[in-house]
């Protein structure tokens, strides 16, 4: 199926084997879905009313006249007179009316008695400018034209007379956590104070730092004996590979297709990079006990068993056995608008591709940056190769500012299991802009209302996030946690 599965993150906070690994942070915002619809009660079903604003296909070519249908959601039950305008701006994924009937928005929004909106990204869900997806239409997908679409849809609530003295506050998880500080960057004037969680804000194009946190939390988090254990599945993973008999037994072994050509380095690195997304999953999504059994797992069996239900992209029910085809997969991706979407982002804007090359992880070197070089000119063209992926990554870090970016009433959170900290905001920018690391936590948990199970230093640093919220907005009533 590859790429078929791959569903919502907490704007963006769902697992998927080797698609994980490609696609890491669009992945957490299924996982987010998920967990909210478990946790909620059902029959709670306020008013939430979908709405329709239409954007320009390109803000900034006034020779450009074409325009479409961006969705966007909203709450006012909770909205009293001059109350604070919350929006949380959704990411990489199909936006969920969930997000306005728990977590910490909603709590604001209680207590400081505000209303609530929440927007859907172009190209994401059913907000898309173009009825296919392909690479000529994909033009017009950027952060900053989606930034632009944020500011038209806040203008137009402010130009309700009784939203004339609300103040703005904009909330965003993993990449949509950028969107918020950018939100605040590109257009102070809209925008009072932001809430950015688990936000990748500096454009990396080899990030080997991912599998270095990764490689962290399972030495430190895992059970004794747990990392010389995945050293040691690893390296013999790298040796089958060395030899066609060792090809044949691990193919055997793993119930890979036979028709897969694992000779072949792209498919090779698929191999590898989906063994390893299953301790990728677990470091960002999930906490020292879930660690620990997988732990307990790799102990007993010797072996890493990837996921074979619906949410694996790799998996053949036909067929019954995993095909690691990288061009096949590529192929697939294509029927998948989401999965095209977010990764024509990767290769233009971003980067953040997970690699081995530091040596200071138990994965061995087989997951190299030319294998996300190939996902990019094999699914949009030869014009988006290397050249073209640093072009844009140094145009990100130079308008938004990587890891200093020039704001002010602007919280930066971040989970230090998370790897995706390691290209986030992790000390005070200012005095206003300050930066808060959630010990043992993971990616965007800071984003849900307090359960009983939460950690103390969880709760006290969602008390911290509200009590800057109120006096950045002066709304309610607020004192240092």
């Amino acid at each position: 199926m590859y790429f078929a599965e791959l569903a919502i993150i907490l704007s963006s906070c769902f697992h998927s084997s080797t698609s994980f690994g490609l696609n890491g942070l669009s992945n957490g915002y299924r996982f987010f879905i998920k967990e909210l619809n478990t946790s909620l009660n059902l029959f709670d079903a306020p008013d939430i009313e979908t709405n329709w604003i239409e954007q320009p296909l390109d803000h900034f070519d006034s020779n450009e006249s074409r325009t479409w249908k961006m969705r966007y959601f909203e709450r006012l039950d909770l909205w009293r007179n001059k109350g604070p305008i919350y929006l949380f701006i959704n990411g990489e994924g199909e936006a969920s009316e969930w997000f306005l009937r728990t977590g910490i928005m909603y709590d604001l929004a209680k207590e400081t008695k505000g209303a609530m909106f929440l927007s859907e990204h172009r190209y994401y869900g059913k907000s898309k400018p173009f009825k296919n997806i392909n690479t000529e239409t994909l033009a017009y997908l950027s952060s900053r034209q989606a930034l632009a679409d944020v500011a038209k849809l806040l203008e137009t609530i402010k130009m309700s007379p009784e939203y004339k003295e609300s103040k703005v506050v904009v909330v965003g998880g993993s990449y949509a956590g950028n969107l918020a500080v950018w939100m605040r960057l590109l257009y102070p004037d809209l925008v009072d104070a932001a809430i950015s969680s688990s936000a990748p804000v500096l454009a990396k194009k080899d990030f080997y730092e991912y599998l270095e946190n990764v490689s962290d939390d399972f030495e430190q988090q895992g059970t004794s004996g747990c990392y010389d254990k995945i050293v040691e599945v690893f390296k013999r993973y790298d040796e089958l590979f060395k030899t066609d008999s060792g090809i044949a037994q691990l193919k055997e072994e793993e119930q890979i297709c036979n028709n897969t050509d694992m000779s072949k380095p792209e498919n090779k690195q698929l191999f590898f990079l989906d063994k390893a997304s299953e301790f990728m999953y677990e470091a960002q999504y999930g906490s020292p006990e879930s660690i620990k059994k997988l732990c307990d797992e790799i102990i007993t069996y010797s072996k890493v068993f990837s996921a074979k239900d619906d949410e694996t992209d790799l998996w053949s029910e036909r067929n019954n056995c995993f095909d690691y085809d990288f061009d096949a997969m590529v192929e697939a991706m294509r029927d998948v608008d989401w999965v095209m979407s977010w990764t024509y982002q990767t290769c233009t804007e971003f980067g953040y591709f997970m690699t081995t090359a530091s040596e200071n992880q138990p994965f061995t070197d087989n997951i190299h940056t030319d294998l996300f070089y190939s996902l990019c000119t094999k699914t949009y063209g030869e014009k988006f190769d290397e050249k073209r992926i640093d072009e844009g990554i140094e145009r990100s870090n130079e308008l938004y500012g990587g890891l200093q970016p020039n704001v002010t009433n602007v919280v930066f959170v971040n989970g230090d299991l998370d790897p995706w900290h390691r290209l986030g905001v992790l000390e005070d920018v200012s005095y206003e802009a300050p930066a808060k690391i959630i010990p043992l936590s993971s990616h965007c948990r800071d984003l849900f209302s307090d359960r009983p199970r939460d950690p103390e230093e969880l709760k006290e640093a969602r008390k911290y996030i509200k009590y800057l919220i109120k006096k950045w907005i002066g709304a309610g009533e607020y004192k240092m946690p």
